[in-house]
């Protein structure tokens, strides 16, 4: 062997082993984020969405005062500035850049729980890394006009609108029926687009007394349990929506792909757990909101609730006038934004914020009550659907109309999550 070629040898062997040596290090630091996650978790039970790595690191979490979880933020975080100033490479690289936006949020939720008077906007930026677009008054005059010239009547636009929902509304003892078909149809389809892992599956529960409309728990192992609230009647279109939302392709493979591609095949621990407020709800609302609109188009979406869910709800009405209104509903979002962004910043009250979800949201007075309790339980990862699903949209969307491609980009998404900001420099 010649001597260029020798030292060629010495230079590859050398970059291999102070990647490994980097991806060690990375994975000690997995583990501070981890524990220090789970510990924040005993002081706020809705902190830890998921969680599914080692047993033993979820037992040995326990109560500790805010101050000694300082302490340990702090003392991580020179241990994550000093490496990142390494020379990595490609993939450690967008590891270190994941770990260090979830551990920035995890600075942002300390400063909450020590009380410290947070901004709605400075929020959204410091858990989500996101700004939050500003919502225009005139824009809510334009959703309302057209709602206006698609159900004319007396009475306030609000009345109106809940009439015409009663067509539409699934009867509760026919919701399971419904469901179910929607569920199984999203993973019908899901599974034509990219491979699940094996074994995967859903366990659909319903429940009262919530403040939101459905929930995904996932329990690791490729499971889900999907809860459904009853405490309000849903119109037929959220049973299809809230089956991709939560299941197929939303949170449940959303979840199923990072535990098999980033947990058990690299071993990064950092991905089996899932604090709720963090970057990476940005990415799992909003994946899990577009999910719909990349599974089937308008035409196809109202041909399956026309030929199967109606059917089963025992309902007959307009589809195509129902969607239309609901396409303007959709994008009272970003009104909701608006909503959570007065009550968080203590410019309005739960009462006031009820009553402008009702009066300008068009909600019916108790549905609203339980969308301000949301809010204020929440704050500002409201935006997550919204602004995420936008971000997801237009990174997925970026300069390609090819339906398959689009599929491949979202999947890519799904295996290896990027933060708001990473989707923003990308696309």
């Amino acid at each position: 062997m010649s001597y260029s070629a020798t030292n060629e040898a010495k230079s590859i062997l050398a970059t291999r082993t102070y990647s490994i040596a980097s991806n060690q290090q990375l994975n000690d630091f997995a583990e501070r984020y981890t524990r220090l996650a789970l510990a924040i978790g005993q002081h706020d039970e809705h902190y830890v969405d998921a969680y599914f790595g080692p047993r033993t690191w979820q037992e040995e979490a326990y109560w500790q005062p805010i101050a000694e979880l300082r302490l340990q933020y702090e003392e991580g975080s020179q241990v994550l500035a000093a490496f990142g100033q390494n020379n990595l490479d490609t993939e450690l690289r967008g590891r270190y850049c994941f770990l260090e936006k979830q551990w920035l949020s995890i600075g942002a939720y300390l400063d909450l729980l020590e009380g410290e008077n947070i901004s709605f906007d400075e929020e959204a930026r410091r858990l989500y890394d996101t700004a939050v677009p500003e919502f225009s008054l005139a824009e809510l005059q334009s959703i309302h006009q057209e709602l206006n010239s698609l159900l004319p009547g007396d009475g306030t636009l609000q009345h109106r609108f809940t009439e015409f929902k009663l067509s539409y509304i699934v009867p509760k003892d026919k919701a399971p029926a419904v469901f179910n078909a929607a569920v199984n149809k999203a993973r019908e389809l899901t599974k034509k687009q990219f491979t699940i892992p094996d074994h995967e599956s859903c366990e659909i529960e319903y429940v009262n007394d919530k403040v939101w409309t459905a929930y995904n728990w996932y329990k690791g192992n490729y499971h889900s349990l999907i809860q459904l609230n009853q405490d309000q009647p849903l119109t037929i279109e959220r049973y299809l929506e809230l089956a991709t939302h939560e299941g197929y392709p939303g949170h449940h493979v959303f979840n199923a792909l990072q535990e098999q591609l980033l947990v058990k095949e690299k071993g990064w621990l950092e991905y089996s757990i899932y604090p709720l407020y963090s970057p990476i709800s940005y990415l799992a609302e909003g994946s899990a909101n577009y999910a719909l609109q990349l599974l089937m188009t308008p035409d196809e979406i109202i041909s399956f609730e026309r030929d199967v869910l109606m059917p089963l709800a025992g309902l007959d009405a307009d589809l195509v006038l129902f969607h239309k209104v609901f396409g303007c509903i959709k994008r009272l979002g970003y009104f909701e934004n608006h909503v959570s962004k007065l009550l968080t910043d203590k410019q309005i009250d739960l009462k006031e914020a009820a009553r402008l979800l009702v009066d300008d949201g068009l909600y019916t007075p108790s549905r609203a009550e339980q969308r301000a309790r949301f809010f204020d339980q929440n704050r500002s990862y409201i935006i997550n659907y919204s602004v995420g699903e936008d971000a997801v949209a237009a990174w997925v969307e970026s300069a390609t109309d090819d339906k398959a491609l689009q599929w491949e980009r979202f999947e890519a998404l799904l295996s290896r999550p990027r933060s708001a900001s990473a989707m923003k420099v990308t696309r």
